[in-house]
Order: structure tokens, then sequence, then C-alpha cells
């Protein structure tokens, strides 16, 4: 007989203990996670792959676009992003320097155009678009009352532009700001100026920067329906460019149409609104036509969009003077007069103003006012009204007055128009 052990069965129990605690280990981790899920997503998620970095002639090829859409601002941060990105590529430089000047920034202009002459001296666009530079500068050393280092710049225009034409003789828009920064330099230099506007033109006759030029040759030698002939062909090829309306508008106040100047500096204002030469052009013509509320209206729109313009302080002195608002004149004019220094014949209404302009407002200021007098009749001998202004303090010490306390007309002010 076999006898079978049987080994008894084990009575059933709870759960073990190590299952109990994995258990418990497990409840409590998803606790944590529950309760620190934006630490714990950070730790596990690991972050996506960068995008590769933008190209430079990707950010130029934008540029350029904007550039046509006439987003000038945005071009320019994109050029500049460019250049950037790689700081060898010329060709990011000159349309960047070509917009900054578009965008009145002479300065910035010149310091981009200077580092490009550096990084490509061979490049004959290059030196073009530093005597562009130099211009531009030249020409807001003028708007800013700085004559003397203007001259400067327009010399330093010169070099550049005959740089460029030594390296291509067909460089047509060299050959332009040559003519313009020469015809900057004086009557002696304006027969240079012409020749080279001439050679230009005969280069590139559809070129509106040429045209302009030329214009500029043409109206500082006085003949001025040649020259609106040459802004109205730069018109046809570049109606948005605003310094060619502005330009013409000077031109048809030179030839005594005023209206149609205004016009013109209308038109430029639809093309800019934000344009203080367009402003101060338009305030001024208002003036010309004693509409001084008016003239006085855009002349302090001038002078809020550009501060650092002189021209546009002693215009809107000027127009406060002959509304009798000697209080208000007198600062404006003092600080045109201030960076003016020295008396020329088209600056001498501002300083015959603001001595007038003393004596309306306190006969007891003929001490500031008989320096100004004297100082206009240094340039201009015999001058009426400051011969007036001289008599009218000379009456205050008397303690009489010869006449009563008109304001001169504006067109018997010397300089007026200028």
């Amino acid at each position: 007989m076999v006898i079978k052990r049987t080994y008894p069965r084990r009575r059933r129990g709870g759960p073990s203990c190590l299952l109990v605690l994995a258990f418990l280990a497990i409840f409590a981790l998803s606790a944590f996670v529950i309760a620190n899920a934006d630490t714990v997503r950070d730790v596990v998620i690991l972050p996506p792959t960068p995008e590769p970095t933008r190209s430079a002639a990707s950010y130029a090829a934008s540029a350029a676009l904007l550039q046509e859409d006439g987003e000038y601002v945005e071009a320019i941060e994109l050029y500049e992003q460019a250049i950037r990105a790689d700081g060898t590529r010329v060709s990011f430089y000159i349309p960047l320097i070509e917009l900054l000047i578009a965008t009145n920034q002479a300065e910035e202009a010149l310091n981009w155009a200077g580092q490009a002459a550096v990084l490509a001296p061979d490049n004959d666009q290059v030196w073009s678009s530093l005597a562009a530079a130099h211009l531009a500068y030249g020409d807001r050393l003028i708007d800013m009352g700085d004559d003397t280092n203007a001259q400067l710049e327009y010399a330093e225009a010169v070099q550049a532009a005959r740089a460029a034409t030594e390296i291509n003789l067909n460089n047509a828009e060299a050959h332009a700001y040559l003519a313009g920064a020469l015809s900057q330099l004086g009557p002696e230099q304006y027969s240079r100026a012409q020749e080279e506007a001439d050679i230009a033109l005969a280069i590139e006759p559809d070129n509106p920067i040429v045209r302009r030029h030329m214009a500029t040759v043409l109206e500082l030698q006085g003949f001025y329906p040649a020259a609106i002939e040459q802004y109205m062909l730069a018109l046809d090829q570049a109606p948005d460019m605003v310094e060619l309306h502005i330009g013409l508008a000077y031109n048809y106040y030179a030839t005594r149409d005023i209206p149609t100047a205004i016009l013109t500096f209308q038109d430029a204002l639809e093309i800019n609104s934000n344009s203080a030469a367009a402003y101060d052009g338009l305030g001024w013509m208002y003036f010309l036509i004693g509409e001084y509320p008016t003239a006085q209206e855009n002349l302090i729109k001038a002078v809020e969009l550009d501060p650092e313009m002189v021209r546009a302080h002693a215009h809107l002195g000027a127009a406060y003077y002959r509304n009798l608002n000697y209080d208000e004149a007198i600062p404006e004019l003092e600080w045109a007069v201030e960076r003016y220094q020295q008396v020329t014949v088209p600056n001498s209404t501002y300083f015959l103003m603001l001595g007038l302009a003393y004596y309306f407002k306190n006969e007891s200021n003929c001490d500031q006012s008989v320096p100004l007098f004297q100082q206009v009749l240094t340039v201009i001998p015999d001058e009426p009204n400051s011969l007036e202004g001289l008599e009218l303090c000379h009456a205050a010490e008397l303690g009489s007055s010869p006449g009563g306390d008109d304001a001169p007309d504006a067109e018997d002010t010397p300089g007026a128009g200028e």
C-alpha cells in the first residue's frame, strides 16, 4: 500500500507586506506628479530642436521687399540684421545707406558708408554711396545752422565721388553726386559742377538722382525754369521721392509762383506727412502771402518734427513776430540767431526781427536791440529797417517815440523768403 503524503494547505491571508509597500509607493509618486505637474513636465518633456539660424541673405531679401513697399523703418532694421549676420557682404550696405539717407538719418548713413568703404575699397558703388552720405550730412548741417562743417562735408563728398568715377567712369550717380557737391562749394565751382552733371545725364538720362542734381546745379546758377524741367523729368521716374517735390516747390517760389509752390509742398506732405522740410516750406510760403496764422500752424509742426532745424525755428519766430506775438517770437528767433552766429544776407531778416521784437516788447531792451541792428548794417549798409530800429532806440533814450509800434512789412525785410 502506497501512502501519499499530503501537505496541509496554507490558509489564504491578506495581501503581502511587499505588495502593500509597492502600492503605497505608487500612490505617493502619483500624488507628487499631480502636485508638481509643471516641474515634472519641464523635466520629462525635452525642449524642441531649435530651428536653424536665419541666414543673412534671408534678412536682406525680406528687407528688399519691405523697401519696395515703402516700409523703410522695418527694411532698415532687417538690413542691419543681415549685416550683423554677415558683415562681409557689401551688397547689404548700399541699400541700407540709401534708406538711411531717404529717412533723414544722414549721420547714421555716413557711419555705415565709412564701414563699407573699408570693406570694399575697390567698389565704385560703395564710394558713390559714401559721396551721397557726405552730401546728405552736409545738407543736414546746413539745416542745423552749421555752415562751416557743412562745407567740409561737401568737400568730402567731392573726394568720394571722384574716387567712384576713377574706378568706374560710367557711374552716372557718382558724377551726379560730384556735381551736387561741387555746386555747394560756391560759384567758382559752378562750371565744373555743370560739366559733371552733363556727363551724368549723358550716361543715365532716366535716373532721377541724376536729374535731381542737374536741377540743383541749374537752380544755384539761377536757371529756375530749366531746374523745374529737370525736377519734373525726375518725378516722372520717381513720383514718390519727397525731396524732388520740395526742390520743385522752391523753384516755383523762385519764379514768384507761390500758389504752385504751396500745392507742391502739399504734394510732398501727401507722400510723407512727417516731412519737417515740407511743413517748413509750406509755412514759409503762407508767411510770404500774409497768411500768418496758417504759416504759424505749419511751422509749429515743422519744429515739432525736427527740433534741430534752425530754419524752421527762424521762420516760426518770424510768423510770431508778424502776429505781434513778441513773447513767443523772441525765444524762437534767439534760438535761430544763436546758431547762425554771423549775419548773412539770407539770415539778416531774423537778426533784424529779433532786435525789433526786443524793442516792441519793451523799449528798455534797446541794449539788446542795437547790437543786432548794427550787425545787419555791417552786411547790408543803409538797410532801412535797421536804421529805423536805431532811430527808435535813440528816441527811446530821449524819452520820445518817432514811430508807432508797427512791425516792418515782410517784403521790406532783407532776405525775406530765404
